[in-house]
């Protein structure tokens, strides 16, 4: 019997169980739905997986080394990869409709890039644009790879797979009907629920765990390698992460000016001092709907551990909790703290829609975040 043997962290070990007697067993589905939190590796489990499906090697899968393992890793087979792309991108042209010696990129170069991204960094979170979206054109370009022969086990990964449009949904929705031979699909996804159900329901279903603190500190050093500034990995980076190890990383890069901010945004709120708090909202170019969200992440969490101090509970980001002074503030109680955590929760929905801009988003919130308090 060929013995299988994924990688990954002690937290998920369940989940590739659960896969390794699958393919140990013969009986691995040809439609697999990877989902859970963003930056936990769900993309580097499916790297593993198409690997694993894809290898040669007679006793141990995968090997590593065998040509099905090198095809697998090798980022310039853009077809084995759905991805979103922004609809100027997904426009682009495709590799044979380009003249010889033109120099424009092309789909499949686009595509690659991205690939080699994810490969040098599974964990990423922020790898596609937030205007990104898988279109019917990639779905279809993805079908017509099925109309060549497939002498050998194909696998194709679709990359974020929420993000497909309702015209991709219903084109993937119909080949999932009908599977062709020898071909697998691995679909991550940090939101299932915005997913057809009926894609859901013929999909083997696996959800991801996130990782504890200490894996998240271990694999940021991994992946990060000697470049990395391990003193940006503190101990607020990581609480925050809640188990991610992509979103370790992108904090690591910037909490320490977010959660100096988001300290002043609570302590000049609560003091009604908005003018100045105006002028750093204006000073941290926080104009980007992506970046403004993740500020705001990092401000509900440190609302959230003004909470947890005032339940004498265990706090996620203690440093910058601590900064706050709660005891400066003895009439802030825990009802007011509530309605600015919703507070917050509905100025990130009103960014995501980019109904209105950053900067007014945030500024209204400063006056409405302690209104109770007040």
């Amino acid at each position: 019997m060929i013995e299988y043997t994924l990688k990954g962290p002690v937290s998920q070990e369940r989940a590739r169980i659960r896969l390794m007697s699958a393919l140990r067993e013969n009986r691995f589905p040809q439609s697999i739905l990877i989902d859970g939190p963003a930056g936990i590796g769900k993309k580097a489990l499916a790297m593993e997986i198409a690997k694993a499906l894809q290898c040669e090697d007679s006793s141990v899968r995968p090997c590593g080394r065998c040509f099905g393992c090198r095809l697998a890793m090798e980022s310039g087979m853009t077809e084995s990869w759905v991805l979103p792309l922004e609809a100027a991108e997904a426009r682009a042209k495709k590799a044979d409709e380009v003249s010889a010696r033109s120099t424009a990129k092309t789909v499949e170069d686009i595509k690659q890039g991205y690939i080699e991204e994810i490969k040098k960094n599974p964990y990423r979170v922020d790898v596609f644009s937030t205007a990104a979206f898988i279109s019917v054109e990639l779905i279809r370009t993805m079908t017509a790879t099925f109309a060549m022969k497939r002498d050998r086990v194909g696998t194709i990964v679709i990359a974020e797979a929420d993000r497909m449009n309702e015209a991709a949904a219903n084109a993937f929705l119909k080949t999932l009907e009908e599977v062709p031979p020898n071909t697998y699909f691995i679909l991550t996804t940090t939101s299932r629920e915005k997913m057809l159900q009926t894609i859901r329901s013929r999909c083997l279903s696996l959800h991801l765990l996130p990782l504890t603190d200490d894996e998240v500190r271990k694999e940021v050093l991994r992946v990060g390698g000697e470049d990395f500034d391990k003193d940006s990995l503190t101990d607020d980076v990581v609480g925050i992460a809640e188990g991610s190890p992509g979103k370790a990383l992108y904090y690591a890069e910037h909490c320490k000016e977010w959660s100096s901010l988001a300290v002043e945004f609570v302590r000049r709120s609560l003091l009604q001092d908005y003018t100045e708090l105006f002028f750093m909202l204006r000073e941290a170019s926080l104009e980007d709907p992506y970046e403004a969200n993740r500020f705001l992440e990092i401000l509900s969490f440190l609302v959230a551990d003004l909470l947890r101090e005032l339940a004498h509970a265990e706090l996620r980001m203690p440093t910058s909790t601590a900064a706050v002074g709660l005891s400066n503030f003895p009439r802030l109680d825990a009802t007011a703290l509530e309605v600015a955590l919703v507070s917050i929760q509905e100025a990130m929905s009103r960014i995501e829609s980019r109904r209105i801009s950053t900067a007014m988003c945030l500024q209204a919130l400063s006056l409405k975040l302690f209104e109770g308090y007040k």
